[in-house]
C-alpha cells in the first residue's frame, strides 16, 4: 500500500480549495500536480515513445495513479464536508482504506476487518 500516500505539497494544494469546490476540480488539479513528482514518467521529458518502448514505466504509473486515487478522492470529499483528513493506513486493504479515509461507515469497516480473519 505504499502508493496510497501523497506528498505534503499535494495535501496543501487540496486544502487550498474552498469547501464548495467541485470534487472533480480537486481531482483534476491534484492529478495534474502529481506529474511533477515523477519526471521519469513524463513523455515530454523522456520522449514520446516512452510508454511504447517501456511497458514497465506505464505499469508503474498505473499503479501509482490507482493507489493515490482513493486518497485524493477521500480528501476531496472531506474538504467538501469540512472535516480534517484521514490519512491512509498501511495495515488496511485498498477497500478498507477507502472506507476508513471517507469515515462514512466506521462500523462497516469493523465488519470487513472481522470478516477478513
Amino acid at each position: 500500500m505504499s502508493h496510497t500516500y501523497i506528498a505534503d505539497d499535494l495535501t496543501q494544494l487540496i486544502r487550498s480549495f474552498r469547501f464548495d469546490a467541485h470534487p472533480m476540480s480537486i481531482l483534476i488539479a491534484t492529478f495534474a500536480a502529481m506529474s511533477a513528482y515523477a519526471p521519469e514518467a513524463n513523455p515530454a521529458l523522456q520522449g514520446r515513445d516512452l510508454y511504447t518502448r517501456d511497458s514497465g514505466a506505464m505499469d508503474k504509473q498505473i499503479i501509482r495513479i490507482l493507489g493515490k486515487a482513493t486518497t485524493v478522492a477521500a480528501m476531496a470529499y472531506r474538504i467538501r464536508i469540512g472535516r480534517p483528513f484521514n490519512y491512509p493506513r498501511s495495515d488496511l486493504t485498498y477497500t478498507e482504506n477507502m472506507l476508513y479515509m471517507l469515515d462514512v461507515f466506521p462500523y462497516l469497516l469493523q465488519v470487513l476487518i472481522i470478516a477478513s480473519f
